[in-house]
């Protein structure tokens, strides 16, 4: 038991040492009134040539703003209301076409995702008092209350003549739609000489383009940081209406899923910096990169194939490596597919090759060069994701899946070198219990706790299918519900350790539908079971490593290659990317069946 508790407790306390330190909190502005000038498609390049947008980024803090999750929504209007909800929803669940009246459609997207209420920004300040103005159709989603309410409702051809009547009427609250980013700058100017706190926002980015726009809010300078990314320089959508709220000293609503966000050192350019580094994970030099990098692979392969049997480890154990290498890649600033795709090509060369060479081959090779991958994605996660969000095998911020923590892609890897490189590792004996314990448990930790991996799913995936691999190990069963019973343990006391730090700590405290977000993960898992190119590729490794199981059959080997394969399966089965993600875990117990195919690995009797 102290084997089990021991790493849980050690990294609760590594958790809590890495909470984000104490930013400086977003100066109020109270008797000021908050001004928000809305435009659609705004860009990094528009703010560099507009001067007074220029000049309110400079003068105050700023941030990448992530406008959607999932593809750009269908439906303009759609951006408008979330951003008026304070919350976020996969697009692809949000109705494709909406009413033209915004009340209508906000209960149209409601209808559909009850977690998401459209109003509630509007709902907040009437509560508190604060006269609300509109200046045009789309500002009014923004800023209406729950029964599609404004008390000053503007429409014209002169939106700055009525951001200066909403102001001169005592308006606390003005929401105004900017037709392009020259007048959304006027109107910005506009609302700082009336003395008025101005905020630049667009509900929507450019056509074509990841789904990523600059904001910025007048006041102290910096650039901003929420909790709910946990990078500075970059905001969720969802964070925009809270982030107001706060900024005129009102509280947040239960009903918003975004948190305010705080000032930090820094300026625009680092928040532009950083939206070019996200966008090229976002975009198609990203899958330029890893196409690239697939193709040198293939005479890569082929060289070291070669050179013969000896050469089919390190062959291999390079393929396994390579999601690990993609991690120490993004270190560095690139954004340029070949380059890319060659850096990552050259360090899974050259790590796998040193590990099987100071290795000396066979068992011990291949379970440091799997363990090494494992461990490597662990320790990125455990620090928040680093160097995921920039990795081209990462999550895509941009299109807030996630925005820190571990990927479902990432996350099956650890799973699935995790799990064989313990099955590989058994080869040379049978291990003992601890340590194998010890290893799953901060492995679950680091995938299931909030200000780690935050990847639900995944840590009872992972806790079921390692169990199961060590009980295999030891010749037993009670490690899988240990190991499920330790990722459950680590979800339900989420919202005591980091409460309202994740959808899933909010989800384990009641706070959003439990059974709502889970019908909604299940439908994309469902989809891709429906992919024939995926099922070939299942019976294909399932092939492999029923092979590797064949050769290998009443070895220790042998049922480590069964307990990886148990784990792809547990990702496939409550992992929101489905089958793909049981493919990349599928994948490592398939490598260690090939390394015994081909004699790199010999079986024990």
């Amino acid at each position: 038991m102290r084997a089990i508790l021991l790493p849980v407790l050690l990294l609760a306390v590594a958790a809590a040492l890495a909470l984000p330190g104490t930013a400086r909190a977003a100066p109020q502005a109270p008797g000021k009134p908050v001004v928000l000038v809305l435009v659609d498609g705004l860009g990094w390049e528009e703010v560099r040539r507009e001067p007074a947008l220029r000049r309110v980024f400079e003068n105050g803090a700023s941030a990448t703003l992530s406008t959607a999750q999932g593809d750009r929504p269908g439906e303009p209007l759609t951006g408008y209301l979330l951003l008026g909800a304070g919350a976020r929803a996969d697009t692809g669940v949000l109705p494709g076409e909406l009413p033209p009246e915004p009340p209508a459609a906000a209960g149209a997207i409601s209808a559909r995702v009850p977690s998401v209420r459209p109003g509630s920004l509007g709902e907040a300040l009437r509560r508190a008092g604060v006269e609300v103005a509109a200046v045009g159709a789309k500002a009014r989603a923004v800023v209406m209350d729950r029964e599609g309410r404004v008390p000053l409702l503007y429409a014209g051809e002169s939106p700055v003549r009525h951001l200066e009547a909403a102001l001169a009427a005592g308006a606390g609250f003005v929401a105004v739609t900017a037709d392009g980013p020259s007048e959304a700058g006027e109107l910005a100017e506009t609302a700082v000489e009336s003395g008025a706190v101005a905020a630049v926002a667009s509900p929507n980015a450019p056509p074509g383009a990841p789904n990523l726009t600059p904001f910025a809010i007048t006041g102290e300078e910096g650039i901003l940081y929420s909790p709910s990314t946990r990078t500075a320089g970059l905001l969720a959508s969802q964070d925009v209406a809270p982030t107001l709220l706060a900024r005129m000293g009102l509280e947040v609503v239960p009903a918003m899923q975004g948190r305010p966000a705080e000032v930090r050192p820094g300026s625009p350019e680092e928040a532009r910096r950083l939206s070019e580094r996200i966008s090229f994970v976002a975009g198609e030099r990203h899958r330029t990169a890893a196409t690239a990098l697939a193709l040198s692979l293939l005479p890569f392969g082929a060289f070291f194939w070669a050179l013969g049997r000896r050469a089919a480890g390190p062959c291999l154990l390079t393929l396994a490596i390579m999601p690990a290498a993609t991690l120490l890649a993004a270190a560095l600033p690139l954004t340029s597919p070949l380059p890319v795709a060659a850096l990552v090509a050259g360090l899974s060369a050259a790590a796998a090759w040193l590990l099987w060479r100071l290795a000396g081959g066979g068992p011990a090779a291949a379970a440091a060069v799997l363990l090494a991958n494992a461990g490597i994605i662990a320790v990125d996660a455990a620090s928040g994701g680093e160097l995921m969000r920039f990795s081209i095998l990462g999550y895509n911020p941009a299109y807030g899946a996630r925005f820190y923590g571990i990927g479902n892609e990432c996350s099956a890897v650890l799973a699935g070198s995790l799990a064989a490189g313990l099955g590989v590792l058994s080869a040379r004996g049978r291990p003992r219990a601890a340590p194998l314990a010890a290893a799953g448990c901060a492995a679950v930790a680091a995938l299931g706790l909030p200000v780690m991996g935050a990847d639900v799913g995944g840590s009872l995936a992972l806790g079921l299918g390692l169990g199961a691999t060590i009980g295999l190990l030891r010749g037993g069963w009670v490690g899988a519900a240990a190991g499920g019973a330790v990722a459950a343990a680590l979800f339900a006391a989420s919202p005591l350790l980091f409460p309202g730090v994740s959808h899933g700590s909010r989800a384990a405290a009641g706070e959003i539908g439990l059974v709502e977000m889970a019908s909604r993960k299940l439908e994309p898992a469902l989809a891709t079971f429906a992919s024939a190119p995926l099922l070939l590729l299942l019976a294909l490794l399932s092939a492999v490593v029923y092979a590797g199981w064949r050769r290998a059959r009443g070895t220790p080997l042998a049922a480590g290659l069964v307990g990886a394969a148990l784990t792809a399966a547990a990702y496939a089965a409550l992992n929101d990317s489905g089958l793909l993600a049981g493919l990349y875990a599928l994948f490592y117990p398939a490598v260690a069946a090939l390394l015994l195919l081909t004699g790199a690995l010999k079986a024990p009797r």
